[in-house]
Protein backbone atom coordinates (compact mmCIF):
# COMPACT_ATOMS: atom_id res chain seq x y z
CA UNK A 1 0.00 0.00 0.00
CA UNK A 2 2.86 2.40 -0.43
CA UNK A 3 5.54 3.93 1.68
CA UNK A 4 5.08 6.46 4.34
CA UNK A 5 6.80 9.10 3.08
CA UNK A 6 8.55 12.85 3.98
CA UNK A 7 7.57 15.96 1.99
CA UNK A 8 9.37 18.92 1.74
CA UNK A 9 7.44 21.54 3.94
CA UNK A 10 9.70 24.53 2.56
CA UNK A 11 8.07 25.35 -0.74
CA UNK A 12 4.65 24.72 -2.51
CA UNK A 13 3.46 21.78 -3.95
CA UNK A 14 0.76 21.06 -6.59
CA UNK A 15 -1.28 17.57 -6.46
CA UNK A 16 -2.33 16.19 -9.27
CA UNK A 17 -4.71 13.27 -9.84
CA UNK A 18 -3.41 10.58 -12.19
CA UNK A 19 -6.66 9.31 -13.08
CA UNK A 20 -8.21 13.01 -13.96
CA UNK A 21 -4.77 14.94 -14.95
CA UNK A 22 -6.13 17.73 -13.19
CA UNK A 23 -4.70 19.10 -10.07
CA UNK A 24 -6.44 19.75 -6.21
CA UNK A 25 -8.04 22.48 -5.70
CA UNK A 26 -10.62 24.45 -4.08
CA UNK A 27 -13.56 24.92 -5.31
CA UNK A 28 -14.22 28.20 -6.97
CA UNK A 29 -11.00 29.42 -5.08
CA UNK A 30 -13.50 30.32 -2.25
CA UNK A 31 -12.21 31.39 0.71
CA UNK A 32 -15.15 30.26 2.89
CA UNK A 33 -15.01 27.99 5.64
CA UNK A 34 -16.82 24.76 4.47
CA UNK A 35 -15.80 25.14 0.67
CA UNK A 36 -15.37 21.66 -1.34
CA UNK A 37 -11.98 20.20 -2.43
CA UNK A 38 -11.47 20.38 -6.31
CA UNK A 39 -9.89 19.56 -9.03
CA UNK A 40 -8.60 21.78 -12.02
CA UNK A 41 -6.38 22.77 -14.81
CA UNK A 42 -2.88 24.06 -14.07
CA UNK A 43 -3.79 27.83 -13.81
CA UNK A 44 -0.74 29.23 -11.98
CA UNK A 45 -3.28 30.28 -9.12
CA UNK A 46 -2.68 29.84 -5.67
CA UNK A 47 -5.68 27.57 -4.86
CA UNK A 48 -3.83 24.61 -6.50
CA UNK A 49 -0.66 25.18 -4.44
CA UNK A 50 -0.45 23.34 -0.95
CA UNK A 51 1.93 23.16 2.01
CA UNK A 52 2.42 20.45 3.77
CA UNK A 53 3.16 21.03 7.35
CA UNK A 54 4.42 18.36 9.67
CA UNK A 55 3.21 17.25 12.64
CA UNK A 56 3.83 14.08 13.73
CA UNK A 57 6.90 12.27 12.37
CA UNK A 58 5.18 11.47 8.49
CA UNK A 59 1.81 13.07 9.22
CA UNK A 60 0.68 16.43 7.77
CA UNK A 61 -1.94 19.00 7.86
CA UNK A 62 -2.19 20.03 4.09
CA UNK A 63 -2.80 24.00 3.98
CA UNK A 64 -3.66 25.99 1.15
CA UNK A 65 -1.73 28.34 0.24
CA UNK A 66 -4.99 30.91 -1.24
CA UNK A 67 -7.05 30.50 1.81
CA UNK A 68 -4.36 28.88 4.48
CA UNK A 69 -7.19 26.84 5.72
CA UNK A 70 -6.47 23.25 5.62
CA UNK A 71 -7.65 19.95 4.12
CA UNK A 72 -10.68 17.71 5.77
CA UNK A 73 -12.96 15.36 5.65
CA UNK A 74 -17.02 16.56 5.99
CA UNK A 75 -18.19 16.50 9.38
CA UNK A 76 -14.85 14.35 10.01
CA UNK A 77 -16.45 11.33 8.89
CA UNK A 78 -15.22 8.19 8.68
CA UNK A 79 -17.44 6.96 6.05
CA UNK A 80 -16.23 5.81 2.27
CA UNK A 81 -17.68 8.79 0.16
CA UNK A 82 -17.57 11.58 2.38
CA UNK A 83 -16.59 14.61 0.82
CA UNK A 84 -13.15 16.82 1.22
CA UNK A 85 -13.30 20.33 2.47
CA UNK A 86 -11.39 23.29 3.49
CA UNK A 87 -11.78 24.32 7.20
CA UNK A 88 -10.14 26.23 10.26
CA UNK A 89 -6.69 24.68 11.08
CA UNK A 90 -8.70 23.51 14.54
CA UNK A 91 -6.77 20.65 15.56
CA UNK A 92 -9.12 18.34 14.39
CA UNK A 93 -7.49 14.47 13.24
CA UNK A 94 -9.44 14.67 10.06
CA UNK A 95 -7.20 17.30 9.06
CA UNK A 96 -3.82 15.00 9.32
CA UNK A 97 -2.97 13.43 6.39
CA UNK A 98 -0.12 10.78 5.63
CA UNK A 99 1.60 10.47 1.99
CA UNK A 100 2.46 6.96 0.95
CA UNK A 101 4.66 6.48 -1.80
CA UNK A 102 3.81 3.55 -4.47
CA UNK A 103 6.51 1.83 -6.86
CA UNK A 104 5.64 3.62 -9.80
CA UNK A 105 6.23 7.05 -8.03
CA UNK A 106 2.87 8.57 -7.28
CA UNK A 107 1.46 9.06 -3.97
CA UNK A 108 -1.67 7.73 -2.04
CA UNK A 109 -3.02 10.31 0.43
CA UNK A 110 -4.35 8.81 3.53
CA UNK A 111 -6.30 10.36 6.05
CA UNK A 112 -5.30 9.53 9.47
CA UNK A 113 -8.49 9.64 11.42
CA UNK A 114 -10.53 7.26 8.83
CA UNK A 115 -7.90 5.31 6.94
CA UNK A 116 -9.45 6.08 3.96
CA UNK A 117 -7.80 7.27 0.80
CA UNK A 118 -8.22 10.74 -1.66
CA UNK A 119 -9.61 10.50 -4.64
CA UNK A 120 -11.30 11.97 -7.44
CA UNK A 121 -12.48 11.29 -11.15
CA UNK A 122 -12.72 13.34 -14.21
CA UNK A 123 -15.52 15.67 -13.29
CA UNK A 124 -16.18 13.77 -10.04
CA UNK A 125 -15.83 15.25 -6.35
CA UNK A 126 -12.90 14.85 -4.11
CA UNK A 127 -13.73 12.47 -1.44
CA UNK A 128 -12.25 9.37 0.81
CA UNK A 129 -12.78 5.82 -0.48
CA UNK A 130 -11.34 2.37 0.57
CA UNK A 131 -8.69 0.84 -1.18
CA UNK A 132 -8.29 -2.88 -1.97
CA UNK A 133 -5.46 -4.42 -0.16
CA UNK A 134 -4.64 -7.07 -3.29
CA UNK A 135 -5.73 -6.26 -7.07
CA UNK A 136 -5.61 -3.67 -9.26
CA UNK A 137 -6.57 -0.40 -7.55
CA UNK A 138 -8.16 2.58 -9.34
CA UNK A 139 -5.29 4.93 -10.49
CA UNK A 140 -8.01 7.76 -9.37
CA UNK A 141 -6.70 7.56 -5.94
CA UNK A 142 -2.82 7.91 -7.34
CA UNK A 143 -1.15 11.29 -7.02
CA UNK A 144 1.70 13.56 -8.13
CA UNK A 145 3.78 15.68 -5.93
CA UNK A 146 5.12 18.48 -7.97
CA UNK A 147 7.30 20.97 -5.69
CA UNK A 148 7.44 24.60 -7.32
CA UNK A 149 10.43 27.07 -6.73
CA UNK A 150 7.99 29.23 -4.60
CA UNK A 151 8.78 29.88 -0.74
CA UNK A 152 5.46 28.70 0.92
CA UNK A 153 6.21 31.82 3.77
CA UNK A 154 9.11 34.54 3.55
CA UNK A 155 12.08 33.61 6.20
CA UNK A 156 12.32 35.68 9.21
CA UNK A 157 14.39 39.23 8.78
CA UNK A 158 18.26 38.03 9.95
CA UNK A 159 18.93 39.68 13.81
CA UNK A 160 21.77 39.23 15.73
CA UNK A 161 23.50 39.72 19.04
CA UNK A 162 22.96 38.79 22.29
CA UNK A 163 19.03 38.05 23.54
CA UNK A 164 17.85 37.06 20.99
CA UNK A 165 17.40 33.88 22.01
CA UNK A 166 13.99 34.41 23.29
CA UNK A 167 10.72 32.47 23.71
CA UNK A 168 7.72 34.63 24.00
CA UNK A 169 9.15 37.93 22.47
CA UNK A 170 7.25 41.32 23.30
CA UNK A 171 8.64 43.94 21.53
CA UNK A 172 8.47 47.92 22.06
CA UNK A 173 9.72 51.02 21.01
CA UNK A 174 10.36 53.77 23.24
CA UNK A 175 10.10 57.22 23.04
CA UNK A 176 13.65 57.72 21.41
CA UNK A 177 12.96 55.10 19.26
CA UNK A 178 15.17 52.27 20.97
CA UNK A 179 13.31 49.14 20.39
CA UNK A 180 12.73 46.80 23.54
CA UNK A 181 12.41 43.30 23.36
CA UNK A 182 11.21 41.25 26.65
CA UNK A 183 10.69 37.13 26.66
CA UNK A 184 9.76 34.87 29.07
CA UNK A 185 12.27 34.02 32.24
CA UNK A 186 12.65 37.75 32.71
CA UNK A 187 15.19 38.63 30.00
CA UNK A 188 15.17 41.83 28.30
CA UNK A 189 17.44 43.21 25.11
CA UNK A 190 17.24 46.19 23.41
CA UNK A 191 18.27 47.45 19.51
CA UNK A 192 18.60 50.23 17.80
CA UNK A 193 17.88 49.12 14.46
CA UNK A 194 16.05 46.03 14.71
CA UNK A 195 19.01 44.05 13.53
CA UNK A 196 21.45 43.73 16.20
CA UNK A 197 20.54 43.32 19.73
CA UNK A 198 22.36 43.77 23.15
CA UNK A 199 21.73 41.76 26.04
CA UNK A 200 20.58 43.32 29.48
CA UNK A 201 22.40 40.82 31.90
CA UNK A 202 19.48 41.89 34.92
CA UNK A 203 16.65 40.99 32.54
CA UNK A 204 13.78 43.35 32.55
CA UNK A 205 13.48 42.55 37.13
CA UNK A 206 16.81 43.01 38.86
CA UNK A 207 15.12 41.48 42.21
CA UNK A 208 11.85 39.55 43.10
CA UNK A 209 8.97 41.05 44.96
CA UNK A 210 8.10 39.68 48.50
CA UNK A 211 4.98 37.96 47.32
CA UNK A 212 6.22 36.02 44.84
CA UNK A 213 7.81 34.10 47.52
CA UNK A 214 4.71 32.22 48.21
CA UNK A 215 3.58 31.74 44.77
CA UNK A 216 7.29 30.38 43.05
CA UNK A 217 10.67 30.45 43.86
CA UNK A 218 11.63 27.80 41.41
CA UNK A 219 14.91 28.23 39.83
CA UNK A 220 16.28 30.57 43.39
CA UNK A 221 13.59 33.66 42.26
CA UNK A 222 10.18 34.08 40.78
CA UNK A 223 11.52 36.14 38.42
CA UNK A 224 13.34 33.54 36.44
CA UNK A 225 9.85 32.09 36.25
CA UNK A 226 7.73 34.81 34.72
CA UNK A 227 6.18 34.34 31.26
CA UNK A 228 5.36 36.11 28.30
CA UNK A 229 5.82 39.51 29.95
CA UNK A 230 3.81 42.57 27.62
CA UNK A 231 4.32 46.22 27.62
CA UNK A 232 2.38 49.21 27.08
CA UNK A 233 3.93 53.03 27.04
CA UNK A 234 0.95 55.10 28.49
CA UNK A 235 0.38 57.96 30.95
CA UNK A 236 4.44 59.03 30.51
CA UNK A 237 5.63 55.82 32.01
CA UNK A 238 5.63 51.68 31.19
CA UNK A 239 3.07 49.26 32.33
CA UNK A 240 4.60 46.00 32.47
CA UNK A 241 1.79 43.14 32.52
CA UNK A 242 3.31 39.69 33.30
CA UNK A 243 2.45 36.13 34.63
CA UNK A 244 4.03 33.76 36.72
CA UNK A 245 2.81 30.08 37.37
CA UNK A 246 1.98 29.04 41.03
CA UNK A 247 3.18 26.27 42.83
CA UNK A 248 1.45 24.41 45.72
CA UNK A 249 4.60 24.36 47.18
CA UNK A 250 6.88 27.50 45.97
CA UNK A 251 9.96 25.66 45.54
CA UNK A 252 8.55 22.64 44.18
CA UNK A 253 7.62 22.70 40.01
CA UNK A 254 5.83 20.14 39.94
CA UNK A 255 3.16 21.14 42.28
CA UNK A 256 1.55 23.24 39.97
CA UNK A 257 -2.06 21.93 39.54
CA UNK A 258 -2.55 22.91 35.68
CA UNK A 259 -3.88 26.53 34.62
CA UNK A 260 -2.83 27.37 37.70
CA UNK A 261 -0.91 31.31 37.56
CA UNK A 262 -1.23 34.87 38.46
CA UNK A 263 -1.36 37.55 35.85
CA UNK A 264 0.39 41.39 37.84
CA UNK A 265 1.55 44.28 36.59
CA UNK A 266 4.25 46.77 37.64
CA UNK A 267 4.80 50.20 36.46
CA UNK A 268 8.86 52.42 35.83
CA UNK A 269 9.71 55.69 34.02
CA UNK A 270 11.78 53.83 31.62
CA UNK A 271 11.51 50.56 29.48
CA UNK A 272 13.89 48.88 32.11
CA UNK A 273 12.39 49.95 35.24
CA UNK A 274 13.09 50.48 38.14
CA UNK A 275 9.61 48.40 38.81
CA UNK A 276 6.75 49.74 41.21
CA UNK A 277 4.56 46.58 41.96
CA UNK A 278 1.35 47.76 41.34
CA UNK A 279 -0.34 44.03 42.52
CA UNK A 280 -1.97 41.10 40.68
CA UNK A 281 -4.47 41.47 37.77
CA UNK A 282 -6.68 38.28 38.00
CA UNK A 283 -5.73 34.21 38.79
CA UNK A 284 -6.68 31.46 38.36
CA UNK A 285 -6.58 28.25 40.44
CA UNK A 286 -6.24 25.64 37.64
CA UNK A 287 -7.20 21.76 38.74
CA UNK A 288 -6.95 22.51 42.21
CA UNK A 289 -9.86 20.72 44.44
CA UNK A 290 -12.62 23.78 44.80
CA UNK A 291 -11.68 25.87 42.20
CA UNK A 292 -14.17 27.48 39.93
CA UNK A 293 -11.74 29.37 37.86
CA UNK A 294 -12.64 28.81 34.27
CA UNK A 295 -9.40 30.60 32.73
CA UNK A 296 -5.48 30.12 32.73
CA UNK A 297 -4.41 33.44 34.13
CA UNK A 298 -0.96 33.39 31.84
CA UNK A 299 -0.19 35.56 28.85
CA UNK A 300 -1.46 39.05 29.08
CA UNK A 301 -1.36 41.59 26.53
CA UNK A 302 -2.68 44.87 26.57
CA UNK A 303 -4.48 47.24 24.09
CA UNK A 304 -6.62 50.56 23.39
CA UNK A 305 -9.53 51.95 21.45
CA UNK A 306 -9.51 54.65 20.08
CA UNK A 307 -12.49 56.53 22.95
CA UNK A 308 -9.12 55.56 25.36
CA UNK A 309 -10.30 52.78 26.62
CA UNK A 310 -8.03 49.70 27.69
CA UNK A 311 -8.00 46.24 27.79
CA UNK A 312 -6.26 43.00 28.39
CA UNK A 313 -6.63 39.84 26.25
CA UNK A 314 -5.46 36.76 28.26
CA UNK A 315 -5.51 32.51 28.29
CA UNK A 316 -3.80 29.42 27.50
CA UNK A 317 -4.89 26.28 25.37
CA UNK A 318 -8.05 24.88 26.32
CA UNK A 319 -9.01 27.33 28.56
CA UNK A 320 -9.50 29.72 25.65
CA UNK A 321 -8.79 33.28 25.42
CA UNK A 322 -10.15 36.08 27.59
CA UNK A 323 -10.64 40.02 27.17
CA UNK A 324 -11.04 42.08 30.31
CA UNK A 325 -11.37 45.89 30.80
CA UNK A 326 -8.59 47.80 32.67
CA UNK A 327 -8.28 51.00 34.48
CA UNK A 328 -6.63 53.71 31.80
CA UNK A 329 -5.21 55.35 34.52
CA UNK A 330 -4.30 52.68 37.27
CA UNK A 331 -3.61 49.71 34.55
CA UNK A 332 -5.61 47.35 36.98
CA UNK A 333 -8.90 45.49 36.23
CA UNK A 334 -11.80 47.39 35.90
CA UNK A 335 -14.99 45.65 36.41
CA UNK A 336 -15.65 42.25 36.27
CA UNK A 337 -16.79 41.66 32.48
CA UNK A 338 -14.96 39.12 30.81
CA UNK A 339 -15.22 37.99 27.08
CA UNK A 340 -14.67 34.85 25.88
CA UNK A 341 -13.10 35.51 21.85
CA UNK A 342 -11.21 32.70 21.02
CA UNK A 343 -11.03 28.64 21.45
CA UNK A 344 -9.56 26.13 20.05
CA UNK A 345 -10.48 21.73 20.37
CA UNK A 346 -6.37 21.61 19.46
CA UNK A 347 -5.07 24.42 22.05
CA UNK A 348 -3.87 27.90 21.34
CA UNK A 349 -2.44 30.45 23.89
CA UNK A 350 0.08 33.21 23.35
CA UNK A 351 -3.34 36.01 22.08
CA UNK A 352 -1.80 39.60 21.47
CA UNK A 353 -4.45 42.01 19.60
CA UNK A 354 -3.30 44.65 17.36
CA UNK A 355 -5.25 47.86 16.40
CA UNK A 356 -5.24 49.24 12.97
CA UNK A 357 -6.51 50.87 10.64
CA UNK A 358 -6.58 49.07 7.08
CA UNK A 359 -8.06 50.65 3.62
CA UNK A 360 -10.25 52.96 6.35
CA UNK A 361 -11.62 50.20 8.49
CA UNK A 362 -10.51 49.73 12.03
CA UNK A 363 -9.91 46.65 13.12
CA UNK A 364 -8.96 44.61 16.47
CA UNK A 365 -6.09 41.83 14.64
CA UNK A 366 -5.90 38.48 16.89
CA UNK A 367 -2.94 36.84 16.62
CA UNK A 368 -3.05 33.41 19.05
CA UNK A 369 -0.13 30.26 18.62
CA UNK A 370 -1.60 27.10 18.20
CA UNK A 371 -0.39 23.58 19.30
CA UNK A 372 1.69 22.50 21.36
CA UNK A 373 5.37 24.25 22.21
CA UNK A 374 8.42 24.26 22.91
CA UNK A 375 11.18 22.44 21.51
CA UNK A 376 12.57 21.44 18.06
CA UNK A 377 9.83 19.53 17.37
CA UNK A 378 7.40 22.31 18.17
CA UNK A 379 3.90 22.01 16.37
CA UNK A 380 3.37 25.83 17.03
CA UNK A 381 2.02 28.16 13.91
CA UNK A 382 0.42 31.70 14.26
CA UNK A 383 -3.38 32.05 13.61
CA UNK A 384 -5.12 35.14 12.83
CA UNK A 385 -8.84 36.45 12.96
CA UNK A 386 -10.13 40.17 13.48
CA UNK A 387 -13.07 42.00 14.99
CA UNK A 388 -13.67 45.63 14.39
CA UNK A 389 -14.93 45.75 18.26
CA UNK A 390 -12.54 45.43 21.23
CA UNK A 391 -13.83 42.53 23.26
CA UNK A 392 -14.76 41.21 19.43
CA UNK A 393 -16.70 38.94 18.30
CA UNK A 394 -13.83 37.76 16.40
CA UNK A 395 -13.68 35.84 12.72
CA UNK A 396 -11.20 34.08 10.64
CA UNK A 397 -11.18 34.82 6.94
CA UNK A 398 -13.81 31.51 6.02
CA UNK A 399 -15.86 33.52 8.54
CA UNK A 400 -15.58 30.99 11.45
CA UNK A 401 -16.05 32.33 15.16
CA UNK A 402 -12.77 32.15 16.81
CA UNK A 403 -15.04 30.71 20.00
CA UNK A 404 -15.92 27.65 17.53
CA UNK A 405 -12.39 27.06 16.75
CA UNK A 406 -11.68 29.37 13.63
CA UNK A 407 -8.74 30.94 13.17
CA UNK A 408 -6.62 31.25 9.91
CA UNK A 409 -2.92 30.56 9.14
CA UNK A 410 -0.84 33.45 9.30
CA UNK A 411 2.61 32.14 9.73
CA UNK A 412 3.01 27.83 10.13
CA UNK A 413 6.25 25.71 9.97
CA UNK A 414 8.67 25.78 6.78
CA UNK A 415 12.27 24.73 6.15
CA UNK A 416 14.33 25.31 9.35
CA UNK A 417 12.05 27.40 10.40
CA UNK A 418 10.47 25.03 12.99
CA UNK A 419 7.58 26.08 15.37
CA UNK A 420 6.62 29.81 15.59
CA UNK A 421 4.63 31.25 17.46
CA UNK A 422 4.75 32.96 21.31
CA UNK A 423 3.62 36.42 18.98
CA UNK A 424 3.09 40.44 19.05
CA UNK A 425 3.26 42.60 17.05
CA UNK A 426 5.03 45.98 16.99
CA UNK A 427 4.70 49.22 14.96
CA UNK A 428 8.08 49.65 13.53
CA UNK A 429 8.18 53.10 12.38
CA UNK A 430 4.81 52.81 10.48
CA UNK A 431 5.38 49.49 9.39
CA UNK A 432 3.35 46.45 11.54
CA UNK A 433 5.68 43.54 12.55
CA UNK A 434 4.88 40.17 13.59
CA UNK A 435 7.53 39.74 16.21
CA UNK A 436 8.03 35.44 17.37
CA UNK A 437 10.06 32.69 18.66
CA UNK A 438 10.71 30.04 16.34
CA UNK A 439 13.29 26.70 16.64
CA UNK A 440 16.27 26.92 13.74
CA UNK A 441 16.50 23.73 12.14
CA UNK A 442 19.63 24.78 11.35
CA UNK A 443 21.24 25.29 14.78
CA UNK A 444 19.76 22.12 16.74
CA UNK A 445 16.33 23.55 16.97
CA UNK A 446 17.84 27.05 18.96
CA UNK A 447 15.55 29.59 19.86
CA UNK A 448 15.47 32.61 17.92
CA UNK A 449 13.80 35.75 17.40
CA UNK A 450 11.12 36.16 14.44
CA UNK A 451 10.83 39.23 12.46
CA UNK A 452 8.58 39.75 9.54
CA UNK A 453 7.21 42.90 7.93
CA UNK A 454 3.10 42.32 7.65
CA UNK A 455 0.98 43.30 4.68
CA UNK A 456 -2.42 43.58 4.40
CA UNK A 457 -4.60 42.64 1.18
CA UNK A 458 -7.20 44.29 -0.82
CA UNK A 459 -10.00 43.03 1.80
CA UNK A 460 -7.84 43.94 4.95
CA UNK A 461 -6.10 40.34 5.80
CA UNK A 462 -2.90 40.69 6.82
CA UNK A 463 0.42 38.75 5.63
CA UNK A 464 4.06 37.92 6.01
CA UNK A 465 6.85 39.77 4.01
Amino acid sequence: MGTLSVVDDTVSMKIRNVSSGQYLAIAGASQTAGAKLGQAADSGNKELLWHAITMDSTQYNIENMLTHQVAGIENASTTAGAEALQWADNGINDHLWTFLKLGNGNYLIRNVRSGLYLQTNAGGPVTQETRPSTGTACTCQEWTLSLTSTRVYALPKTVSGAGVDVHDPNLIVDTAGTYWLYGTHNTLASSTDLTTFTKVATGSFATDYSWWASKNTTGGGGRTDLWAPSVMYANGKYYHYYSIPVYGTPSVAGTNMGAEAVIALATGPTPTGPWTDAGEIIASCGTRPGCTTKYNAIDPAPYKDDAGNWYMVFGSWEDGMHVIELDPVTGLRKGSVMYDIAKRPGGVEGPFIFPWVVNGTKYYYYFGSANPCCNADSRYRILVGRSTSPTGPFFDRGGLNLVDGGGTILLSAHGNIKGPGGNSVVNAGGVPTLVYHYYDGASGGAPKLGLNALGFDAEGWPFVQ
